[in-house]
Formats: structure tokens, sequence, C-alpha cells
């Protein structure tokens, strides 16, 4: 005889392929989001928007940083300091691999990067997740995502350091689930990596060793030796990193000196600084934040209209500075910001925080399409579509989430990210271009709490209906009563 068979409950069928297990269905699902997400990334890249038309601005920083180091790599260059150097670096790699003009490669590469952050974004949503639906949805939403796609179409910062964000964010998940050595030097290359092409994800390392100090009692597999081991890579690169930082300024740092330069827009709101020669090898150099530009640029279409702005940068000490020297001098830039904070006092200095946050969604489009009319429509189209249906549930769940119990301990280590970014807005300055390395996060979150509420609802409409049923069924029904009354 052949034992008997019992066959799985649908609901247990599709936990199995999707959720518990490492089964044919669910690598069918990573390789399919990867597949797809670097499909659609080749055709954006080398057919509808090629990198190599796009190398101005910002994108031709980093080019011409990238040619410098080629062509000099053992001089010093100063500028070269002033932001992180993991861009322009592997920028140069690729040049020096398939040429400097061969932006076809550099297309493909970015790519890559993005399919990567798509598919650590499905897999970390699949552990992290109470609903099997949910890391599909993210995955295929990710997919076609068009903010993550379009930034991928630029040689900049962010998709790098988006994928990096997201593989650390998976490898921690990882060690919650199992508690593994190889995945504590995951999580922490990872964050290293992350942390030359954007220092920031640093604030994200902490946000998460926090929460685990809070937390550690329900994460048991993960524990202090791990974070230990994890911090290995950033003490690393971050030494790496201070050196490089020493070898071309002469001075002490970690990453990059424009730290200080971005708290100057964060705590005096003025839309430009610039630096002028001063006769020591130093040249002009000027910058604008986008989101800043926009926003004045919203104050002065209102006003023309006879309208009150919704938000004003309103400036400290003007809405230009300027001075001479060097463009990253941390002395001029904490004079400015002393300044600033006296004049305006703390509560308006809460006032520009706010704003800085609302940033993140509102009241600009991101750069760089919002400079070039084609993509503008596009890109406004999704910031609204992001903020009316993913922002707001996102972050009404995010409360919820990070303080909640055992079952969303797993959230709470993916929500910490966007408390870390809002903390971040909040310090320096927000932008929609800002936030998209985040997005998959907030995305996710959105999704759950998504998830929740409709459990929540389904729940309560069980119960109402099993209420009214058993109201319904209290005392002899018409017939019967009126049988029992003619006995």
């Amino acid at each position: 005889m052949h034992p008997r068979v019992t066959p799985l409950p649908p609901k247990r069928v599709w936990r199995e392929l999707t959720v518990d297990s490492p089964s044919l269905v669910h690598w069918t699902w990573l390789v399919s989001i990867f597949v797809a997400a670097l499909a659609v990334r080749l055709h954006w890249n080398l057919e509808i928007h090629p990198l190599g038309d796009y190398v101005y601005s910002d994108m031709n920083g980093y080019v011409t940083r990238a040619q410098r180091l080629l062509r000099s790599p053992t001089e010093p260059h100063e500028y070269s300091s002033f932001f992180p150097w993991g861009t322009h670096v592997m920028l140069a790699g690729l040049m020096w691999i398939f040429g400097e003009a061969n932006y076809t490669a550099v297309g493909i590469v970015y790519a890559l990067f993005g399919a990567t952050a798509v598919t650590f974004a499905f897999a970390a949503a699949r552990r992290a997740t109470a609903f099997p639906f949910v890391a599909p949805a993210v995955g295929l939403l990710g997919v076609f995502y068009y903010p993550h796609l379009s930034l991928g179409g630029y040689i900049l910062s962010e998709v790098p350091f988006s994928m990096f964000l997201m593989g650390a964010l998976l490898f921690a998940l990882r060690l919650v689930d199992e508690g593994k050595h190889r995945d504590a030097w995951g999580m922490g290359w990872c964050c290293a990596l992350g942390m030359i092409f954007r220092p920031q994800m640093l604030l994200s390392a902490a946000a998460v060793g926090v929460f685990w100090l809070a937390r550690r009692k329900q994460m048991p597999k993960l524990r202090f030796v791990h974070l230990a081991q994890s911090a290995v890579p950033l003490v690393l690169v971050g030494a790496l990193s201070s050196a490089l930082l020493h070898f071309n300024t002469g001075r002490l740092g970690l990453v990059s000196e424009n730290g200080s330069f971005n708290l100057v827009f964060g705590r005096c709101h003025n839309s430009r600084i610039e630096s002028l020669p001063d006769g020591k090898g130093h040249g002009k150099v000027h910058f604008r934040p986008p989101p800043f530009l926009q926003l004045n640029n919203l104050e002065a279409a209102s006003r023309k209209e006879g309208k009150e702005p919704p938000r004003t940068l309103d400036p400290a000490i003007g809405d230009e500075l300027s001075y001479r020297g060097y463009i990253g001098d941390k002395t001029v830039h904490h004079a400015f910001i002393r300044e600033c904070i006296e004049k305006t006092g703390w509560r308006r200095q809460l006032d520009y925080s706010m704003t800085n946050v609302m940033l993140l969604w509102r009241w600009n489009i991101p750069w760089p399409d919002s400079g070039r009319a084609v993509w503008r429509p596009p890109a406004r189209w999704w910031t609204a579509r992001h903020r009316e249906w993913v922002a707001i549930p996102a972050l009404l769940g995010l409360v919820t989430i990070v303080f909640g119990g055992r079952r969303t301990v797993k959230q709470g280590l993916i929500a910490v990210n966007l408390l870390a970014l809002l903390l971040l807005a909040a310090i320096y300055f927000g932008g929609i271009r800002h936030r998209t390395p985040y997005d998959f996060v907030i995305i996710f979150l959105a999704f759950e709490t998504y998830a929740f509420a409709l459990r929540g609802a389904t729940r309560l409409g069980r119960r109402l209906l099993q209420s009214v049923r058993a109201r319904s069924g209290r005392g002899p029904r018409p017939a019967q009563a009126s049988s029992s009354s003619k006995k």
C-alpha cells in the first residue's frame, strides 16, 4: 500500500512556492525579475536614453574626474575629494577597461546596477513581509519603476548606492533569519561600498544598530558579534577613504569634504553658493540645489498670480552666498552655519527642517529630468503617483512597524532606513532625486501597510457578519412562533 498524501491547502501551496522554501518557483521569480529589470534598463540606457548623450553638469563632473584620474593617477587633486570617490573611480575603471568614450559599456553596467537593486529589493521583501503577494508586487513594480529607471540613465551615484543599500538590507534580513557569519560580511561590504558612493550609508548602518539594541530580544540570531564583524569592512574602507582624502587635500576627513557645504544649504536655506578665485589655484565654482531652485521658482510664480506660495525657503542671511577660496573650505562653511543658527533661532531652524523633509515628496521634479522638456512630464506624473499611492501609506505604517512587536521586527529593520532618510533630509536638505535610492524601501512599506489594512478590514468584516448572523438567529423564527402559539 502507498502512504496517503494529504494535499496542502491552496494558501499553504502558495506560501511554499513563494515564501517558505528556496523552491524552483521562488528562483524562477528571482531570475525572472532580474532578467526583466535588466532588459528594460538595457533598452532604456542603450536605445531610448543613452548615457553618453547626457554628459553635462554633475555627470560631466564625474567623467572629468575619472579622465583626470586615468591620466594622472599619482597626482593629488583637491577637488576630487570634494565629492565621494566611488562614482568617478568606478567610472575610471570602466574607461580603463573599455575605453574612455565607450558609454555603451557604462550604460550596460548601470543597467546591471539597477536590475540588481530591483532583485535585492524583491528578495528582501520576500524575507520581511507577512504576506505572500507583497514581494512579487515590489519586484514587478520595480521592473518598470520610472524614477529609478530614469536615474540609471545618468552617470550619477544614486543607482549604485541604491544597489548596495538594498544588498545590505537583504544580508541584514538573512542574519535575522539564519545568523550566519557570511551574511555579516555581506552586510558589511555592501555598507562599505555604498558609503564611498554616498556617505549617508553610515546613517542607515547606525539606524540598524540602534534598532538592534532596542529589539535584540526579538532577533536572537542576530548577535553583537555579527555587527562587530560587519563593521570591519566599514573600518577598512573608511581608512582607505580617509587616506585618499588626505593624499588629495592634506587635511583630515572621512570620504569627502562636501558635508559641511551641504549643511550650509540646510541651515541657511540659501539657494546658491559660489566660490571665487583667490589667486592660489582655486577657480570660480558654484552650486544650486535643484529642489531649492524649483521652490524659489514656485514662489515667484505664485506671487505673480497673486497667490500665497505653499512654502518658501526664507533664507537666513541671503539667497546667494559667496566667498573667495576653495569651494570645500569647512572654516567658511561653519562660520555661515553659526551665523544662520544665531540669527534664526531654533524654532525657525525646525521650520527649515520641516521644509527639507517635505521636499522629499513635494514642490520639485527630480533633476536631471526636470531640466529636459521631453522627460519632465513622465517625471512629474510618477512624482505625483508616488506621493499619492506610496508615500502616504508608507509613512502611516512607519511608526506601527518600527515600534511594533515580534511580528513586525523584520519590517522594522527595513523601515528604520526610511527614518534615517527623514533625519538626513531634516539636517541637510531633501529632494526627490535624493529620495529615489530609498524608494524600494518606501514601496515595500506601502504595500505592507495596504496588506495589513486589507487583512484588518477583512477580519473586521467577518466579525461584523458573524455578529449580524448571531443577532438574526436569536429567538424563534416567525413560522415557529406561530406554530407554537397554535399548540
